[in-house]
């Protein structure tokens, strides 16, 4: 399994990163590194969408558990997205959470990103075997109860991806 985000991890995620804001924002912000506390620390919630899951190849499964134990720095000029990306640390986005006095935490987040739709952070792909098909995490995070983390499973057809599936993990 490799040490670094492919090239067609970054396709990929690119991808996705334009069908999930599609129209809604100028740009995203982005954590600049790969989400992997989903895999790590709530295995629960693949237990839940056991029946989602079942019909998912167990290579693709294994890929994707593999290369998201751990996180991976994000180059925001390798995706290929047609809307601006600000990639941001986990402990800048986490500062721009703080209390002033005057507004609340996601209002200072909306104040330090104004135009932004929240917060999103993405896993990496995991393949199967031929890498014919894929498997991505993506969370986005818009303000005290609008949140949503969702895998999305992927085919190759024509040497093109395309969304094939979408699998809810949890929403607030």
């Amino acid at each position: 399994m490799g040490n670094e985000i492919t090239k067609e991890e970054y396709e990929i995620l690119g991808f996705l990163l334009d069908f999930i804001s599609e129209g809604e924002t100028d740009y995203l912000v982005l954590q600049n590194e790969t989400e992997n506390d989903f895999v790590t620390g709530n295995v629960d919630l693949f237990q839940k969408q056991q029946e989602e899951l079942k019909g998912l190849p167990a290579g693709l499964m294994l890929d994707f558990v593999t290369k998201n134990m751990k996180s991976y720095p994000l180059d925001a000029a390798l995706l290929q997205t047609e809307r601006k990306i600000l990639l941001q640390s986990p402990e800048e986005l986490e500062k721009a959470f703080v209390f002033d006095g005057t507004t609340d935490g996601w209002a200072s987040f909306y104040k330090k990103y104004p135009e932004s739709d929240g917060q999103t952070v993405v896993s990496r792909a995991g393949f199967n075997e031929q890498k014919t098909e894929a498997l991505v995490y993506i969370a986005g995070i818009h303000d005290i109860l609008c949140a949503e983390g969702n895998l999305y499973y992927l085919k190759k057809a024509d040497s093109k991806w395309q969304l094939s599936d979408i699998i809810p993990l949890w929403i607030s």
